[in-house]
């Protein structure tokens, strides 16, 4: 009868184990899945160096700062380098430090900087710098 009892113990820890790893999945299935991402990827190079200047705006509650983000937008748009949703993005931070929730936009902007890993942008000129089209290392770059 014990070995009976052996068995029945194994398939509850194995049900018990297998449950731990759903349940612990979800979490991280919901954090790296894409489709998960709060914000847009930015599309410039100019976009990525107003993230920066975003966060640190609203890290320091400089509302200079945050004005040269907002013109910044401002041109990036005008000159087509900021697509809508990544506009929107910029903006609703924006909002949030504006209507004083410095805290909350400087974990809006982190979050916006955080979505970005991994996406990169758009190469200005085309080329992949590290290789040329036969695979080999550029002059200057050896290994």
């Amino acid at each position: 009868m014990s070995g009976n009892n052996d068995d029945e113990s194994g398939g509850s820890r194995r049900r018990w184990l297998v449950g731990a790893m759903v349940i612990l999945a979800i979490p991280l299935a919901v954090i790296w899945w894409p489709g998960c991402r709060q914000y847009p990827p930015v599309s410039s190079k100019e976009s990525l160096e107003l993230m920066k200047l975003l966060y640190s705006a609203c890290n320091t509650k400089d509302e200079k700062r945050l004005a040269e983000v907002e013109k910044g937008v401002e041109q990036l748009t005008r000159e087509g380098k900021m697509k809508p949703a990544e506009r929107e993005g910029f903006d609703k931070i924006s909002r949030m430090a504006r209507a004083g929730k410095w805290e909350q936009a400087e974990d809006a902007a982190y979050k916006f900087a955080q979505d970005q890993v991994g996406v990169g942008h758009p190469d200005p000129d085309g080329r992949d710098h590290d290789h040329d089209k036969k695979g080999k290392t550029p002059k200057g770059k050896g290994k």
